[in-house]
């Protein structure tokens, strides 16, 4: 069955740690997109991990696998299009095989937000034959042969790979192949935190998959996140989640137990 022409936009503003981190993967027919000016969204699509972060897009080709893993304090765009809405579908940006990831800097990122915020006043409009030629305007805008930097995506994928317990520092570096310092350095550099910090937050995202299962001890929860000393991890997870193990199983075990 030919699916549906479709084209959406929406602004996404999210403050502090969004809870919309999806526990499962989710697949969609159509390209989706995502654009920030302020804030981080690391996403998976089909396994492989992406950050987006400020004056960053990301374009997701079509029925793909996603899951949003980790999104706090965003500010920015996102919608998807069907590939018939497109009035040029020769663009190079839609023969891609997989995800589109590229930094704008300065007069490209102000040009692009404008663009985008048109773009969400004409979908409120109905405007259709505007969006069909600012979809093309975007896609022009992006350059497949610009991918962001490769050593902090690929230790992003190793860190959040199939729920896998996290290493250490060195572990990665070395699996990488370069040096602790570098590693560091280049992941500072690109996502504004450290690798420690990607480390805790794929501990976390462990921690809370586990703990949406009421027949898994606390204390095995602890074990299997890399943290024998139970009370030192319910204070880990309440540092970085703001509650502590026990509440937050209550405040979402119910909610998984009713679907």
């Amino acid at each position: 069955m030919k699916n549906k022409t479709i084209m959406t936009i929406h602004p996404l503003n999210s403050e502090g740690n969004d809870e919309r981190v999806s526990a499962e993967a989710y697949k969609l027919d159509f390209f989706c997109f995502l654009f920030l000016l302020e804030g981080e969204v690391l996403v998976e699509i089909d396994g492989h991990n992406y950050l987006c972060t400020a004056s960053q897009f990301i374009l997701c080709p079509e029925g793909r696998d996603i899951r949003i893993k980790h999104l706090k304090d965003c500010i920015g765009f996102d919608g998807c299009f069907s590939r018939d809405f497109v009035k040029d579908p020769s663009s190079p940006s839609l023969l891609i095989d997989k995800p589109l990831h590229q930094s704008f800097w300065f007069d490209d990122a102000v040009f692009m937000a404008a663009l985008l915020k048109r773009m969400c006043i004409a979908y409120k409009d109905k405007d259709t034959a505007f969006l069909r030629s600012a979809v093309d305007l975007v896609l022009s805008q992006l350059n497949p042969n610009n991918p962001v930097s490769a050593v902090p995506d690929r230790f992003l994928n190793l860190v959040f790979r199939s729920d896998e317990l996290p290493m250490t520092v060195s572990q990665y570096a070395k699996e990488l192949g370069v040096t602790p310092n570098y590693l560091n350095k280049a992941v500072k550099n690109h996502t504004h935190h450290t690798a420690i910090d990607w480390i805790e937050v794929a501990r976390i995202n462990i921690a809370k998959s586990l703990l949406a299962d009421r027949s898994i001890p606390i204390d095995e929860v602890s074990s299997r996140c890399g943290i024998d000393d139970q009370s030192y991890f319910s204070r880990f997870f309440k540092k970085r989640t703001g509650m502590t193990p026990s509440a937050y199983r209550k405040s979402v075990a119910p909610t998984r137990q009713a679907q």
